[in-house]
């Protein structure tokens, strides 16, 4: 059975029926190490690079049940630091049955922070929130891109607002931003429809790096849009299908 890809996801049929969803993510230079660019405790870079990951399997719909993570550092303190950071943001996203497992580096010292977090989530394919786009779909932005120093340490994801909007049927697809920032987000969605679309004016940076998933990219029929808005004042309508 073939293997594809979704985005950043990769997909990989175990049957008839079900399918393995894969994300990852890495982060280097931040850290309390030497050489660490961005100087933050290994604990944050635990949470946030596991933010990255696991939201994207979530948003496809998939449940995560499986976290690798390769920390590039010694176990102590750097690795303990670093997992410390990755159960909590499990307990923001409310997981509390899942494989957690990963690799430190012991043999050589090193003078710079770095981290791979792999998730791996199971679902029907038939479940799995890949919509097509068609022409009068809007875009909804749930947060605001930021990145670096700019990230708020004591945020805790975007989860409830998943267990919500998921089961939506009018809601399509949910894309979380990264460094590439939502105009190549809404690109992409656009792209795999071969559809075209129009982001509005807005305050909103659209090429700004979103950095661990600071939000969301909802792809939804018009219908959708103020219950959407509804539950989720802090949403902001930044574009439209076109064709």
């Amino acid at each position: 059975m073939r293997s594809w890809t979704r985005r950043d996801l990769s997909i990989l049929p175990i049957g008839d029926q079900t399918c393995l969803v894969i994300a990852c993510d890495s982060c280097g230079a931040i850290g309390v190490k030497e050489h660490d660019v961005l100087k933050l405790s290994p604990r944050y870079v635990g949470k946030f690079t596991t933010r990255v990951a696991l939201t994207e399997v979530i948003c496809s719909g998939a449940k995560p049940i499986a976290i690798t993570n390769g920390t590039a550092c010694e176990m102590n303190p750097t690795g303990i630091e670093t997992i410390l950071g990755i159960q909590e943001e499990l307990k923001n996203a409310d997981i509390t049955d899942i494989i957690l497992t990963g690799s430190t580096e012991e043999n050589f010292p090193t003078s710079m922070t770095s981290l791979a977090i792999t998730v791996i989530g199971t679902a029907k394919k038939n479940k799995l929130k890949f919509g097509h786009a068609l022409k009068g779909d809007k875009l909804i932005l749930l947060g605001t891109p930021v990145v670096g120093s700019e990230v708020n340490l004591n945020s805790t994801g975007f989860y409830p607002e998943l267990s919500r909007i998921l089961p939506l049927s009018a809601v399509k697809e949910i894309v979380p931003i990264g460094s590439k920032g939502v105009a190549y987000e809404a690109e992409m969605l656009a792209s795999l429809s071969s559809t075209a679309f129009k982001l509005y004016e807005t305050e909103i940076d659209y090429r700004k790096s979103a950095g661990p998933a600071t939000c969301l990219l909802i792809l939804c029929e018009a219908s959708a849009v103020d219950k959407l808005l509804e539950h989720h004042p802090a949403g902001t309508v930044i574009g439209e299908i076109l064709e």
